[in-house]
């Protein structure tokens, strides 16, 4: 109760303090924000040219002065990939909290490592209400590269158009598949934009490959029921295997994930960055299917929430 009365709060507040995107209000950004701005509103009426819902947020601006609006708690035992999960009206069971107070969020994932679990906090710069309230849009967004502007805002619109309580597997992967085919068909006039976002998402699902290796040869250790200080001493190699050696061997083409050769990774880390793109060849076979259509494919998973593609496996989480 005191968690969701911190969420409900900080909902409160941030509904309270976001500022009305007013012609004037939009005169005082700077032209690269202005810009920005202009896109993400024409790649939202992109996105309801897709099938997706037509979205009333980021009408208001939220500029808390960080590049944060909220702080994610994961946390796993050390012995075994299995997230600790919590239930919630609307959303049903999620792998992790989320905290509109820094200082909380640590407390709590303090908390959870005194009581032995692996612990993963990162910062996240935005969140969806799944279209309950009208989302108001960071100001840190209007500076990121127009391909993930458009990526980013264009998933949460699939999250509002398509939602399955406590199935986070199929949620990600579903707004990740819709989003990344939108962003490279929006961005077809913008040649350099589309080949850096094809880019980006090829090593996306490079890394997800990476990711469901080690997980098999985590799943492979823990079988053998190791305690939890038997388990973080054996999967020390491991770890550091696949932050050199696996990692060199990818054929990676950029950067974006040049910062796993130095991470802290546990369990909690895994589940954090659970597999967003393993359904993707299932979805990309249905898309076939339907001659390559977009807004059918989109159509068929507003009738039928929650689908898989005939034969296609679940995507392990990470």
């Amino acid at each position: 109760m005191s968690y969701l009365a911190h969420v409900g709060l900080g909902q409160l507040r941030l509904i309270r303090e976001r500022q009305e995107l007013t012609p004037e209000k939009i005169a005082t950004l700077s032209p690269r924000e202005q810009e920005q701005l202009e896109t993400l509103r024409r790649a939202l009426r992109y996105g309801e040219s897709q099938g997706l819902v037509h979205s009333t947020s980021y009408r208001e601006l939220s500029d808390n002065g960080k590049p944060w609006l909220v702080q994610v708690v994961t946390a796993a035992p050390a012995n075994r990939m299995e997230p600790l999960t919590w239930w919630f009206p609307i959303v049903g069971s999620v792998s992790y909290r989320g905290y509109f107070d820094a200082e909380r969020a640590r407390a709590f994932a303090a908390e959870l490592a005194g009581e032995g679990y692996d612990v993963y906090l990162r910062p996240s710069p935005l969140y969806s209400t799944l279209g309950w309230f009208d989302d108001p849009l960071p100001r840190p967004l209007l500076s990121w590269p127009v391909e993930d502007l458009v990526d980013t805002v264009i998933h949460e619109q699939v999250h509002a158009t398509v939602y399955v309580a406590s199935d986070v597997a199929y949620d990600e992967n579903l707004a990740t598949f819709v989003a990344h085919h939108a962003t490279l068909a929006f961005l077809a006039d913008q040649p350099e934009a589309a080949e850096r976002a094809r880019a980006a998402f090829a090593d996306e699902l490079t890394f997800a490959q990476l990711l469901n290796a080690l997980r098999g040869e985590l799943d492979a250790l823990y079988a053998a029921g190791p305690s939890p200080e038997q388990a973080r001493s054996e999967r020390a190699p491991i770890f550091a295997r696949y932050q050199t050696e696996v990692y060199a061997a990818q054929s990676w083409r950029g950067e974006r994930f040049a910062g796993f050769k130095k991470l802290a990774l546990s369990n909690a880390w895994l589940v954090g960055n659970r597999d967003y793109v393993g359904l993707a060849p299932c979805f990309e076979r249905e898309l076939a299917s339907l001659d390559g259509d977009l807004p059918a494919f989109v159509r068929a998973h507003r009738e039928h929430p929650g689908h898989r593609p005939e034969g296609c496996a679940e995507p392990e989480p990470h």
